[in-house]
C-alpha cells in the first residue's frame, strides 16, 4: 500500500514535470515559427536556439522519466520478492543515482561550442 501511495505522489509531480517541459518545448517551438522570417548574420549552424532548448528540454525529461520508471518497477520487485537480493538494491541505487550523475554530461554535450573544449579546455 505505501509503494503506490508513493508512486501516486511521485505520479503526480512527474506528470506536472512533463507538463511543463511540453508546454515550453510547445512555447520554444511557437516563437521559433513567429521569428523563422529573421534572418540573423552570424546564424548558427547548428540550428536555432529555440530548437536546441527544446531538444535539451525534451532529452532530460525523458531520461528522467525513464530512469524513474526503471527505479519504480525495481523498486516493486524488491517489494514483492521475498527474498531480497542483493544485486537489486545495488541496481536500485545506480537508478536512483543515474539522473544526477548523467544529467550534467548531458548538458555538456548540448553545448553548441565544442564538448572537447568545454571538458579539457583543448
Amino acid at each position: 500500500f505505501m509503494v503506490i501511495l508513493s508512486f501516486s505522489h511521485d505520479a503526480t509531480f512527474i506528470s506536472i514535470m512533463v507538463w511543463t517541459s511540453v508546454s515550453m518545448v510547445l512555447l520554444l517551438h511557437r516563437h521559433h515559427q513567429c521569428t523563422q522570417h529573421i534572418l540573423t548574420a552570424n546564424q548558427n549552424h547548428r540550428g536555432h536556439a529555440e530548437t536546441r532548448a527544446a531538444h535539451t528540454i525534451l532529452m532530460l525529461v525523458v531520461t528522467f522519466v525513464s530512469l524513474y520508471i526503471l527505479n519504480f518497477i525495481c523498486v516493486i520487485f524488491h517489494t514483492f520478492l521475498m527474498d531480497s537480493r542483493i544485486w537489486l538494491r545495488h541496481v536500485n541505487e545506480v537508478l536512483t543515482a543515474g539522473f544526477p550523475t548523467i544529467s550534467p554530461f548531458l548538458l555538456i554535450f548540448r553545448d553548441p561550442k565544442d564538448p572537447c573544449s568545454v571538458l579539457f579546455n583543448c
